[in-house]
């Protein structure tokens, strides 16, 4: 997809322009995801994505910088919890318009899982994410997200060290 294309389709979204109730409901609904995330509540994740969810994420390896969908999500988040299983995400900051919401949020976790080729280090990190979702029809349709992963890599014991 083009720039071009990319840029009219969010033009596109962005002449609905819902009322303020509306985009406080898309944030209360992104708590709301975020809170099942947390407690490891599949369902209540699913139940809030659209049929044609999408995550879209450069910080990933390639096979998984898209995620189409909602149960690939479900099983991406069941893959990170083997690896975090007490990583936890909260929100630092929430602003929304039209039928986007974008947060800045800040996830810890330990690893004690194998995560792809790497395994368990027992090391800790803690990431600044950025994220915008858009909604659709009264479910979060798409995530553009982002995060320091160089960061998050040595954090974790995974980089070589500088010296």
């Amino acid at each position: 997809m083009g720039e071009e294309e990319s840029v009219t389709i969010l033009e596109g979204n962005m002449a609905t322009q819902p009322t303020n109730e509306q985009v406080e409901g898309n944030k209360q609904l992104l708590r709301e995801i975020l809170a099942s995330i947390n407690s490891g509540d599949d369902s209540g994740v699913l139940a809030r994505l659209s049929p044609k969810y999408a995550r879209h994420c450069q910080a990933m390896p390639p096979e998984l910088q898209e995620i189409q969908g909602p149960e690939m999500m479900v099983a991406w988040l069941a893959a990170n919890r083997a690896t975090f299983p007490d990583y936890r995400e909260e929100i630092e900051w929430l602003g929304g318009e039209g039928d986007f919401v974008a947060w800045r949020t800040r996830g810890r976790g330990t690893m004690t899982g194998a995560m792809g080729p790497f395994p368990a280090t027992g090391k800790t990190m803690e990431l600044v994410i950025i994220a915008v979702h858009r909604f659709e029809e009264g479910q979060l349709a798409e995530t553009w997200t982002s995060w320091d992963n160089l960061a998050a890599l040595t954090q974790l014991g995974l980089m070589p060290s500088g010296s």
